[in-house]
């Protein structure tokens, strides 16, 4: 759960009385609503509602885009069904560490959120508001609390990446089934860092209320159930990447939703699949190459979940082409023809799936190629977010020359990671130095890698 501090000058501009500044009478707790991805607590009062929030999808939520939600729901009789909006964040107090910020928007009038304290929120409904830590934020929980009941004994997890899909393909695996090992472990891993993080915040947050504190203004709305299994121990690479690749190459929608938390979780960074990159057949000779055996997809299925992710990924998908290259087995997105030069979107591999050794790098429109002996052309191997490149002296190209280092003793090595071993430096500057346009043969590197 990320902890972010406040800016501290959002209060500079209120000259005029807030809502929450002013004195009610008769607060009456009116129960729990979930409107679009919010949870919202509402208190009735002589001066109108005060709906209380909690984001149900992440941490924090700007209070105008709650208001927005509110406004979208009750139409014209929000104001008065509500004069004030509180929400509760996830950041902390810049002047209190461990105690939750409130934020607060005023409905009728208001002009830009301010921060109100927990001791404030409290003298106006008489009572301390719940609050829901972010891993304990369950709906059954929140609609069933009430003023003076128990905090609720809930599961963490992380509302961010919720591990429900997990469970549910894990469940349907064979034994043995590397996705199985890997989703059990998943959603345990989140299990145990929620329970531990969650753990740690309440205990600091108790001790800021001992002590006086803000904290001590507010009720927590549940606490985390004990985790009745030991901390849980990550697969193998092996069986990581093996499960992966049966996931992703999956077309129902439970895969894609595993899926769709590996992008949140990690990036998918035990993918066999690494950057998505544009190739443009009319550039070169050697694209046009690679784009002649590109063949269609299959029209009559669901997308796996990389055509998926990168259907996802265009723009005015509707009007885009799913092609798939059958040698590194991999999804091509073609960008509709009548919308500019032809534009095809893919992925990069982790690792060369051959033992054919590297015979040429080929350096052409800004893209960068693997040829090996058996004369089959590859996308180089590139990690996402960790790009690589040439004719300049930057990352891009110290990431190229330790991974043509790697390559010409093993083509199915890795591709290059942030803390892999410098390349020798002859064979950097050669490829810093490189045209746009350039072919070196295994010959040429070799050459150059002995400096």
């Amino acid at each position: 759960m990320a902890l972010f501090t406040r800016n501290t000058d959002d209060n500079s501009h209120a000259s005029q009385k807030r809502w929450l500044q002013q004195p009610v009478a008769n607060a009456v707790f009116d129960g729990a609503q979930f409107i679009e991805r919010y949870a919202v607590l509402r208190w009735d009062t002589d001066r109108g509602g005060i709906a209380f929030v909690h984001s149900m999808v992440d941490g924090n939520a700007a209070p105008k885009s709650v208001t927005s939600a509110l406004r979208r729901h009750h139409g014209a009789r929000l104001a008065d069904t509500y004069a004030c909006v509180v929400v509760a964040q996830t950041s902390i107090q810049v002047s209190q560490p461990w105690v939750p910020d409130l934020q607060a928007y005023d409905v009728d009038g208001g002009d830009q959120p301010y921060y109100t304290t927990w001791a404030e929120l409290a003298a106006l409904l008489g009572q301390p508001a719940p609050y829901w830590f972010h891993a304990l934020r369950d709906r059954d929980a929140i609609a069933a609390w009430r003023p003076g009941t128990p905090p609720a004994v809930v599961p963490a997890h992380d509302i961010a990446t919720p591990v429900t899909a997990l469970t549910e393909l894990a469940a349907d695996e064979p034994d043995g089934s590397p996705a199985a090992e890997l989703c059990w472990y998943l959603a345990r891993e989140v299990r145990h860092r929620g329970h531990a993080s969650t753990t740690r915040y309440i205990a600091e947050l108790r001790k800021n209320a001992a002590d006086g504190g803000d904290g001590a203004h507010l009720v927590l709305g549940a606490v985390p159930a004990p985790l009745l299994r030991p901390e849980p121990e990550e697969p193998t690479e092996m069986v990581r990447r093996a499960g992966w690749l049966s996931i992703t190459e999956r077309r129902d929608v439970l895969a894609h939703r595993v899926a769709a938390f590996a992008q949140r979780w990690d990036g998918g960074r035990d993918w066999h699949t690494g950057a998505v990159v544009s190739v443009r057949p009319d550039a070169c000779a050697t694209a046009r190459e690679w784009a002649k055996r590109l063949v269609p997809a299959a029209a009559d299925q669901p997308p796996t979940v990389l055509e998926k992710v990168l259907l996802d990924n265009g723009r005015e998908a509707d009007s885009h082409v799913l092609l798939h290259d059958p040698v590194a087995s991999v999804p091509v997105l073609q960008r509709a023809p009548d919308t500019g030069p032809t534009d095809l979107s893919t992925y990069t591999l982790q690792r060369l799936p051959t033992r054919s050794p590297l015979a040429a790098l080929v350096l052409s429109a800004g893209i960068c190629w693997i040829r090996t002996e058996d004369q089959t052309l590859w996308l180089a191997p590139e990690r996402d977010g960790w790009g690589i490149g040439y004719g300049y002296s930057g990352n891009g190209c110290l990431a190229l020359a330790r991974l043509v280092d790697v390559l010409l003793d093993d083509i199915s090595a890795p591709a290059v990671r942030p803390n892999d071993p410098a390349a020798p430096r002859a064979l950097f500057e050669l490829l810093r130095d490189a045209p746009d346009t350039a072919t070196y043969t295994r010959a040429q590197l070799l050459a150059a890698r002995a400096g």
